[in-house]
């Protein structure tokens, strides 16, 4: 059984609770060398993420993050005009601390956090890429880049210290908050609000 001092004050309690809940949401992660084809991560159809997670890990103070991906003909798909711009994830990382972070089940990377969205534009036939973050909780996006389907695609996120901003993809900086360092790597997401319509797989390669 976990037991607290008492004398902890909140924030701290707040703290610990939230790091015993991510290392209970990162053991439910299956490691690669476990897998024979490591590579592709699989989402099926009606999910918004695999299961069990994939490419999923806690950061201390990253610098950046970066994967080389391939989205292939698994991930050319029709969700209809109202949801069509919403934006998939693939790498990305979530900050974790006390400071600004309810524990109403919000999670710590929609409170301070950059990750890549993805998403098929039916228009161009091609994969658009784009910056997606939170910063205090407030949500920043916009399209970057495009890929074509089966084009392996170096992806790079680089976080700032000093200037205090992410630079996602190469865009437009984004000026961040925080002053947290404790960071776990959040690993690929359909959607937006629809689940996928059927089975999608990406090739990360770390």
């Amino acid at each position: 059984m976990l037991r607290f001092d008492s004398s902890v004050r909140p924030s701290a309690m707040a703290a610990k609770t939230l790091i015993v809940g991510l290392c209970l949401f990162m053991s439910a992660c299956v490691p690669d060398f476990l897998l024979s084809n490591p590579d592709w991560v699989v989402i099926e159809e009606g999910e918004h993420e695999p299961m069990p997670k994939r490419k999923v890990g806690l950061l201390i103070s990253p610098g950046q993050i970066t994967a080389e991906v391939t989205f292939d003909s698994s991930c050319v798909y029709d969700i209809g005009a109202i949801d069509a711009d919403d934006w998939n994830k693939v790498i990305g990382l979530g900050f974790v601390g006390s400071k600004d972070q309810p524990l109403d089940g919000v999670p710590p990377h929609q409170i301070d956090g950059a990750r890549v969205g993805w998403r098929y534009n039916t228009k161009t036939k091609r994969i658009d890429l784009g910056a997606y973050a939170y910063i205090a909780g407030k949500r920043v996006d916009f399209k970057v880049a495009e890929t074509a389907i089966n084009q392996p695609t170096r992806l790079t996120i680089k976080i700032d210290y000093d200037r205090k901003v992410y630079q996602i993809l190469g865009g437009t900086p984004i000026p961040f908050t925080h002053d947290k360092s404790f960071a776990y790597a959040t690993g690929l997401y359909f959607g937006g609000s629809q689940p996928a319509p059927h089975r999608i797989r990406v090739k990360i390669v770390d």
